[in-house]
Order: structure tokens, then C-alpha cells, then sequence
């Protein structure tokens, strides 16, 4: 097992939230969710299985993007409309992106800056990365099942993508989850970082299936609207 990959686990911190429980009328088992119900706070809707509908949307919905404050990056996630951009605590970050209240997706984008004369290519970065994120997973005791990484292509630069399937126990809590992240050159002195993970949540499958979009079809596609490194204003 690559020890390294599970350096970056402090993207599975941020989807530890428990999933809250409604009164509200829901539609019968296997029934989509009321368009009408269908919001930033519950992509899911009214749906019997929210998660399993929000998931559903992730699936199958055309490719958007979402911004930082600034609007300095433009990171790419399907369903665009119905993502909240929050601040996660804990670790430093640029930008946070979730999918509901209840945390159907969490995603985080950081920029690192390198040392003078240091590489910013993918790899260089992801090592970067990875180093730096284990102190900030170390307090908890995250299981990691097998990692893959693939190469990939972005704005004609070689980009490398990583994955990993785990579980980690928070309290009472125990949450299994999908997790994906890659590192762009995008700045001549700083590395950007797109992390996310999917809890399963019953529906191993479907998480795998979600996070596998952004592995094949979503990383390519981050623009970056500045040549020089961001920050938050």
C-alpha cells in the first residue's frame, strides 16, 4: 500500500457531519425527489434516500463550475447551482465547496507555494501536498483501502490524479468514503490543489461512480483566471 496517498485524508475531515434527520414529507421509496423541493440546501430534495438522489444528480449532471469569493479559480462540478461555497475549519485552504447541508460532496481547493526554484509540475506538487497534509490527518485514525493514480492531461500539461476508497471513526460515527485529488503547475511559484470526497453512506457504488467523474472526466477541466498566485481577500 502507498503509505504517502494517505497524507492527503484531511479532505475525508470535512465530510464527518452526520447526516441530519427531517419531518418533512418525503416521496415514497425509489421515487425522485419534487423538482420543486430541489435546493442548495438539499440537492436531494424530497426524495426518500436524499443522499442517494443528490448522488444520482452528481451522476448525470452536465459539468459546471464553481467559484472562490475572489473569483480567482474556477473549479469544475457538475450540478454547479447547487453548491455552497463554505470555509471548512481545521486547516488552511483557498476555498471550500459542499453539496448540501448535509454533505452529500465535500471539496476543497488549496494553493501551496514552493520554495524559489523548486518544480510546480503535478508530480512535484502532489508530493508537496501529500507531505504537508499528513501531520494535518495524523489525529485521526483513517483505514485506507487500495489507492490508484492515473496520468492526465491539463491545458496541454501532464497532470497526475489520484484515488482512494477508506473509513474513518469520529466519535460514534463511522464514515466510509471516495476520495479523489490532483495538483495543477498553474502558478510559477505555487501549486493548486483540488481535493473532494463522497461518503457512501449505504451506496458504495454510487460514491465510487461520482468520484470517478471528476478522476476521468472533471480535474481537466479547473481554469485558473490568474497567471500569478491567488489569495483570499
Amino acid at each position: 500500500m502507498d503509505t504517502r496517498a494517505w497524507r492527503s485524508a484531511l479532505v475525508v475531515t470535512a465530510a464527518l457531519h452526520a447526516a441530519c434527520g427531517s419531518s418533512a414529507a418525503k416521496q415514497p421509496p425509489g421515487t425522485p425527489p419534487s423538482p420543486a423541493t430541489v435546493s442548495v440546501a438539499e440537492p436531494g430534495g424530497d426524495a426518500q434516500d436524499a443522499h442517494f438522489a443528490a448522488l444520482t444528480r452528481l451522476a448525470t449532471a452536465p459539468w459546471g463550475r464553481r467559484n472562490d469569493k475572489d473569483d480567482q479559480v474556477h473549479a469544475p462540478t457538475p450540478d454547479w447551482e447547487h453548491w455552497k461555497r463554505v470555509r471548512y475549519f481545521g486547516f488552511e485552504h483557498f476555498a471550500g465547496f459542499r453539496y448540501g447541508d448535509d454533505h452529500h460532496v465535500v471539496a476543497v481547493l488549496l494553493v501551496q507555494d514552493v520554495a524559489p526554484g523548486a518544480p510546480t509540475d503535478s508530480q512535484s506538487c502532489l508530493r508537496q501536498f501529500e507531505d504537508w497534509a499528513r501531520p494535518q490527518a495524523r489525529n485521526y485514525d483513517v483505514k485506507f483501502h487500495d489507492f490508484g493514480a492515473k496520468p492526465s492531461q491539463w491545458q496541454d500539461q501532464p497532470i497526475v490524479v489520484k484515488w482512494v476508497d477508506g473509513a474513518v471513526a469520529l466519535g460514534f460515527s463511522y464514515t466510509e468514503f471516495s476520495a479523489a485529488w490532483t495538483a495543477y503547475p498553474a502558478y510559477p511559484d505555487a501549486c493548486l490543489i483540488y481535493a473532494l470526497a463522497v461518503p457512501w453512506r449505504d451506496h458504495a457504488a454510487l460514491a465510487k461512480k461520482v468520484r470517478d467523474r471528476w478522476v476521468n472526466e472533471g480535474f481537466p477541466q479547473m481554469i485558473p483566471l490568474t497567471k500569478t498566485r491567488p489569495y483570499r481577500k
